[in-house]
């Protein structure tokens, strides 16, 4: 997955010199939360959120009789942290959590807004790439951290008629074991349950079935 999949194409964008009254219009106008600011070749140089320009107009004195208006230079972001559009997703969260933001540009190899990531993107992303809100069974099992024990389960699971729809793996902290959560389609609950049994190394943690009851073993 790249942010190019899920990002939000062609920002609006707003100068250094802008009116930040006029950059809460436009985010209200449109409904998004954050504007690119770009200087007079488009290049990225700054980024301002509805909630900033909000608290800046909140607090700021009076601009002054030789200045007719606020500008959103005085509360943009500067440097801004940015990714390209075939920038992993996984990267880009990693990105978020570090810098503690919740939006990031997506600029050209010229510096140039092409687009706008969230977080609210990248969860939609991960939740639909995992199955979120699908007919299929979640399930976790542990294995030992060894070269083979996926390709296992999967046959077993395959030969079973369960189709896996997307699998994540997860190694706990201090431990030699694996555990792989997946979404597996086509196939009973006890048939799922009954074929990762004959792999004697596995060992079911969790069973999730939406509508259902959890099962913990």
């Amino acid at each position: 997955m790249l942010v190019k999949d899920c990002m939000k194409p062609n920002p609006i964008t707003v100068r250094p010199d802008s009116d930040p009254l006029a950059g809460i219009a436009l985010c209200k106008s449109g409904g998004f939360g954050r504007l690119p600011v770009v200087d007079e070749e488009g290049q990225l140089v700054g980024i301002v959120t509805e909630n900033d320009l909000k608290l800046f107009l909140s607090t700021a004195p009076s601009p002054g009789v030789m200045q007719r208006q606020h500008r959103v230079e005085q509360v943009m972001s500067s440097p801004v942290v940015t990714v390209p559009p075939e920038y992993p997703i996984e990267e880009t969260a990693q990105l978020m959590i570090e810098h503690n933001i919740s939006g990031i540009p997506v600029v050209d190899q010229d510096r140039r807004p092409v687009g706008i990531i969230t977080h609210s993107d990248v969860f939609a992303r991960f939740a639909k790439a995992l199955g979120a809100n699908t007919a299929t069974l979640r399930l976790t099992v542990q294995v030992p951290n060894r070269l083979g024990e996926l390709a296992e389960l999967v046959l077993r699971i395959a030969e079973a008629g369960g189709n896996i729809c997307s699998v994540v793996s997860h190694c706990p902290d201090d431990s030699e074991c694996l555990d792989l959560t997946m979404r597996v389609e086509n196939i009973q609950r006890e048939d799922l349950a009954q074929a990762i049994s004959t792999h004697l190394a596995a060992e079911i943690i969790h069973i999730w079935e939406q509508g259902a009851e959890e099962q913990d073993r």
